[in-house]
């Protein structure tokens, strides 16, 4: 599971800390006199999780340590309570003070931690009176700012193409809807919460096209290749102010019959960072998808992808000697012979470069039309190393020293939804 503790100390989105310690109370009582209350059965990022981020929101603002416990082990007094609200949309929070306590409720853990941090902030300067009242949402905001040692930022996400007008009968039954014009705006606020400079998908449709791009065009990316005849299911994007497009190259894995209706490819993107004049490259794919029982040759399939990626890596390390970042869905495990051509090579995993933190989990749900959507996962392993099918490396940094610092796997709950793999994040020194 996500630690949202740990990244919210990597890349708190709260206000700065308060200078002094805050005297001020909380719906006419003290801080010191409340107990902050979790469901023990909800979700780890809207119960413990949550508590414990707000616990040390607000010793930041008061200097005193508010003990937390769960709905059963609450007995008598003051309150702060967490209410993960069925009503509420994935981005909507809600703040109310009166004479029992505070609560907040929220759609999800990034509404959530939005209105911790307000209460703390305000807190830090005023009284949160009875009666106090506030609600709001996430949605179009920028809530994750980097580290101030990093400077280049690459999204990846398998988004999962279901571009039917229908909604499946066991998302019928769990009460949500799968279809594009749903799952479009929340991806374009991941996108809009972390503001990547460089933006990699898989599984990109036509259909899901319409609706994601003029979304993310609002906040200043741009496609690096506009498909021609063979739509390009695996594009990069990049926000126009941070980076400059120097060059680009689609390749369509063929034959057709490890290509999955021309959906199987990668595509290269060089480009040229502003802030600081260095090239880089970006290469995305989506490897040939079925196993060696289902179709004999798709291990080997697998590795001949493979190989013209690294062709394209050659070229573009000759051209240009520049750091190299590959990500894609790859669909098979880093022992397997298809990932291993790029560990032979040089390539190294970005969890295995992050220098603060790498996140090892596997990245992979369920979520597909016959099955809904929940956190069980079907991998072999629940760590990235035996059980990823979705790899992302950084090649020839040594040279460069370039410095991964962040490898994120992005698990907030409403992720679970939109598809079944993760977002991953790589935050860069270059």
């Amino acid at each position: 599971m996500k630690k949202i503790l740990l990244l919210s100390a990597v890349m708190l989105m709260s206000t700065a800390l308060a200078s002094a310690v805050s005297k001020y109370k909380i719906a006419g009582s003290a801080p010191a006199k409340y107990t902050i209350v979790y469901d023990a059965k909800a979700e780890p990022e809207v119960g413990k999780e949550m508590a414990m981020f707000f616990q040390n929101r607000l010793k930041e603002v008061t200097g005193v340590t508010i003990p937390v416990v769960t709905t059963d082990q609450m007995k008598k007094g003051k309150a702060i309570s967490f209410s993960n609200m069925g009503n509420k949309k994935a981005f909507d929070y809600g703040i109310k003070a009166d004479k029992k306590g505070l609560t907040i409720s929220g759609g999800g853990c990034w509404a959530m931690q939005k209105a911790c941090n307000i209460v703390a902030d305000e807190l830090a300067k005023k009284d949160i009176p009875v009666n106090y009242s506030k609600s709001g949402s996430v949605q179009g905001e920028y809530l994750f700012p980097r580290r101030s040692d990093v400077n280049l930022r690459i999204l990846d996400d398998n988004i999962w193409d279901y571009s039917q007008e229908v909604i499946p009968e066991p998302w019928v039954k769990l009460g949500v809807d799968p279809r594009d014009d749903y799952r479009a705006p929340r991806f374009a606020q991941l996108v809009r919460a972390y503001m990547p400079d460089v933006v990699t998908i898989q599984e990109y449709n036509k259909h899901m096209h319409d609706r994601f791009y003029p979304l993310i065009q609002k906040y200043g990316y741009e496609i690096s290749y506009e498909s021609g005849a063979d739509w390009n299911n695996t594009p990069i994007f990049y926000k126009k102010d941070a980076v400059e497009l120097v060059e680009v190259n689609y390749n369509l894995y063929t034959p057709k019959q490890w290509s999955n209706s021309g959906s199987k490819s990668f595509q290269s993107a060089v480009f040229k960072h502003k802030d600081t004049g260095k090239t880089f490259a970006v290469l995305n794919t989506h490897l040939w998808w079925k196993s060696d029982g289902a179709q004999p040759g798709s291990m080997q399939a697998r590795a001949a992808q493979v190989r013209l990626m690294l062709a394209e890596a050659e070229i573009l390390k000759a051209k240009y000697d520049c750091v190299i970042f590959v990500t894609g869905d790859m669909n098979c495990y880093e022992n397997d012979i298809p990932i291993r051509q790029f560990l032979d090579e040089g390539f190294v995993p970005c969890y295995k470069a992050a220098t603060v933190y790498g996140n090892k989990d596997n990245g992979h749900h369920i979520c597909g039309p016959k099955d809904g959507f929940s956190r069980t996962s079907r991998r072999p392993s629940p760590e990235r190393a035996e059980g990823a099918l979705d790899h992302c490396f950084i090649f020839n940094h040594q040279k460069h020293n370039a410095e991964v610092k962040i490898f994120e796997c992005i698990q907030a709950y409403f992720t679970v939804e939109l598809t079944d793999h993760y977002p991953n994040l790589i935050d860069v020194r270059l």
